[in-house]
């Protein structure tokens, strides 16, 4: 570690206690600091109505960061989102008056699993680890069914309480699948979130798409070669190397770093290491069932944990969190232990507890493998409807098809026969016309059909002079014409008339009788 390195992270500390004593929202008092990690440190704290619970707050120069902000503020709604005992409860989450982000949690009495690896020496009994391992998986079987994958299982996140009970911790860079169809992703391109010792190879790659519930198991494999070996995966001088290799290499045997491990315990954790994830363990019970199977074949069929006390409370204080293989620098401060407690409290409860806890596994697992069916169900459900909705789009295109290629024959059917009866046409034709070739027995049909044909060529003589009367016919002759005749007519007319008009107007005079006539009055 550099001496930058140390100032910055003592100013940090230096930082953090400054806030204790500081009221958060005018309800949690800080009372003291259980951690200090890269990215927030973690206080005990007491509610104004007396309850005490552990507070996460973010490191002030970090709160201007959105993308932690909202990463920090995630682990809440993830851990929420399980509903599993071994989770940590999220109870509140808000802003300091200092700007900082900060979530309540639950307070917890224990250790973490990697401060119990330590002081047993960087070693654990096979018993044990099957012990730890199947409350683990119990967790991930809930959180899986939930579609929660956690993303950074490793020994430092898993936290052992005074009631035997296995707690997961820092679901900070868990992924909610059905939350990322409503809102951006918190991972983002080029970003190494989790521990290269306990990284799968597609989270490694930073592949986010890869990453799934086998991603998870393959950390939970790297925590046992660990606390079974007191070696990682990957050895290196480097976490980025210790990263490359992740990415790159398959996973050595257990057995080749371990000898004295059980073939069925090694067989177990090779699996899970398996570089293609098709060859891991297909879900979390699975692997809990093997691990039950491993743990009766040793002759422990309970995998009961207890907590024993550490050699001496402040050494365990004073160890604190372990540097982070990442950055360097301490973890993220998930790690919460109060030790103010009593122990002597702890032998009463231990073999009751062991009881319960053996009852409540059996239970988790049974409700686990109900919700890991209806995930399964649902997926296959979900497959059969695309494969439906594949075979529909498929018919609507053979049909269209069909259809069109019974249209292009149709017409083509149509375009034969219309050219069959032009043929036929031509050939009843010939037959008409050529006497010496098809014989007489169209005589018959020659002689009507020469009959019409001089009915038509008189019919169009007819039609011609028609055309040709039309043509010469001149509308402004004719009402000369008829303008003449009218005049003749009139004159006509008063020829006729004016005589007779004249007869009967003229005035005779009188004449004197001549003799004769007056003789022959007189007779």
């Amino acid at each position: 570690m550099t001496t930058q390195t140390r100032t910055f992270e003592e100013s940090r500390e230096v930082r953090a206690h400054e806030r204790l004593g500081m009221v958060l929202q005018e309800k949690w008092t800080l009372q003291a600091v259980l951690g200090i990690g890269g990215m927030a440190a973690v206080y005990a704290a007491m509610h104004r109505n007396g309850k005490r619970v552990a507070v996460k707050m973010l490191h002030a120069e970090l709160g201007q960061d959105e993308e932690l902000r909202r990463r920090f503020l995630h682990e809440g709604y993830a851990a929420n989102t399980i509903q599993h005992e071994g989770v940590v409860s999220v109870l509140d989450d808000d802003v300091a008056p200092d700007g900082s982000a900060f979530i309540v949690m639950e307070l917890l009495e224990g250790e973490t699993i990697e401060q119990r690896w330590e002081r047993c020496g960087c070693a654990l009994q096979p018993g044990e680890v099957l012990a730890i391992v199947d409350q683990l998986l119990d967790v991930l079987a809930a959180a899986h069914g939930k579609n929660v994958v956690h993303r950074d299982i490793k020994p430092e996140n898993l936290f052992l309480t005074k009631s035997g009970v296995l707690k997961v911790l820092d679901f900070g860079i868990a992924r909610v699948h059905e939350a990322q169809q409503a809102r951006t992703s918190s991972t983002r391109v080029g970003i190494v979130m989790g521990t290269p010792a306990f990284m799968a190879p597609e989270q490694a790659r930073g592949r986010w798409n890869d990453v799934d519930s086998r991603t998870d198991l393959w950390a939970v494999g790297a925590t046992m070669y660990t606390l079974l070996s007191g070696h990682y995966v990957h050895e290196a001088e480097s976490p980025n190397e210790q990263l490359i290799l992740s990415a790159t290499m398959q996973a050595s045997p257990l057995a080749a770093t371990a000898a004295q491990v059980p073939e069925q315990v090694a067989a177990i954790v090779d699996r899970a290491l398996a570089f293609e994830k098709e060859l891991r363990w297909p879900d979390a019970v699975t692997m809990q069932v093997a691990v039950r199977s491993a743990s009766r074949d040793l002759g422990d069929g309970s995998l009961a944990l207890s907590w024993s006390k550490p050699s001496t409370a402040a050494g365990m204080m004073a160890r604190g969190p372990v540097p982070n293989m990442l950055t360097g620098a301490q973890p993220s401060a998930t790690t919460v232990i109060d030790t103010t407690g009593k122990t002597s409290a702890v032998a009463a409860w231990t073999k009751e507890g062991n009881l319960r806890a053996s009852e409540t596994a059996r239970l988790r697992a049974h409700i686990a493998g109900l919700q890991q069916s209806h995930v399964v169900a649902k997926k296959r459900t979900i497959e059969a409807q695309a494969r439906v909705e594949v075979g529909r789009a498929e018919r609507r295109q053979l049909d269209q098809w069909f259809r069109q290629k019974v249209g292009t024959r149709t017409a083509a059917v149509e375009e034969a026969r219309l050219q069959t009866r032009r043929q036929l046409i031509v050939i009843a034709q010939r037959a008409i016309v050529d006497g010496a070739t098809f014989g007489t027995e169209f005589d018959e049909v020659r002689e009507q059909i020469a009959k019409l044909e001089r009915t038509a060529e008189s019919a169009a003589r007819d039609v011609r002079v028609h055309e040709m009367a039309i043509g010469a016919f001149d509308r402004r002759s004719v009402r000369l014409g008829l303008a003449l005749l009218g005049i003749a007519l009139v004159l006509i007319l008063a020829a006729i008339v004016a005589p007779i008009v004249w007869r009967a107007t003229r005035v005779v005079p009188p004449q004197a009788p001549s003799v004769t006539e007056s003789a022959n009055h007189r007779s």
